[in-house]
C-alpha cells in the first residue's frame, strides 16, 4: 500500500468503522453532487445497510492519502490484488464523489468497474474512525498542510 501512493495504512476490525445517520445529511445539505452521482447518496448504501455490510466482514484496510482523487484508483487496485489472492469478497469505499465523467450517466454508466462510493456517503463516519484506529487526522487540515483522505477496503 505504502509503496502505491498511500502514508499509512492500518488493518483493523470491520467494528471499530463508525456509522452514523447523520454523516449522510452532511452529503444531502452540504455537497452539490447530492443525488446527482451514482456513488453518492441517495444511490449509494444508506449507514444502516453498510452497517449490515460491515458485519459481515472480518478484516478491513484503512489507508490515508494526499489527494481525494488518489483513493478510489488505490482501493480498486488494492481490491483486485485481494481478488487474485482469493479474497472473492473484497469491496471498498473510495474518497469523494467519482469524477470520471463530466456529468454522470445514472442510468448507464459507462466506467462501472472504476467507481466506489465514498465512506461518508454509505454513512461511515471517517474522523472517528480514523481516530479510533490511532491515524492522524485534522479537521480542517492544518494551514498549509494537505489534506488526509481516507479509503476502507474491506476483504476476507
Amino acid at each position: 500500500m505504502l509503496d502505491s501512493g498511500a502514508f499509512v495504512a492500518v488493518e483493523v476490525h470491520p467494528s471499530e468503522i463508525v456509522t452514523a445517520p447523520w454523516v449522510v445529511m452532511k452529503c444531502r445539505y452540504g455537497c452539490p453532487r447530492y443525488g446527482h452521482n451514482r456513488s453518492c447518496p441517495p444511490f449509494a448504501p444508506g449507514w444502516q445497510e453498510t452497517r449490515v455490510i460491515l458485519e459481515s466482514y472480518r478484516r478491513a484496510i484503512i489507508f490515508g492519502v494526499r489527494s481525494m482523487s488518489a483513493g478510489t484508483p488505490l482501493a480498486l487496485k488494492l481490491m483486485r490484488a485481494l481478488g487474485q489472492g482469493g479474497y472473492y469478497r473484497a469491496i471498498g469505499f473510495g474518497t469523494g464523489p467519482c469524477t470520471r465523467c463530466e456529468e454522470c450517466r445514472l442510468a448507464d454508466c459507462p466506467h462501472p468497474a472504476e467507481v466506489l462510493p465514498s465512506p461518508e456517503a454509505c454513512g461511515i463516519d471517517v474522523v472517528a474512525t480514523v481516530r479510533r484506529a490511532g491515524l492522524p487526522i485534522d479537521v480542517p487540515p492544518r494551514p498549509g498542510e494537505p489534506m488526509a483522505c481516507y479509503a476502507i477496503v474491506l476483504a476476507d
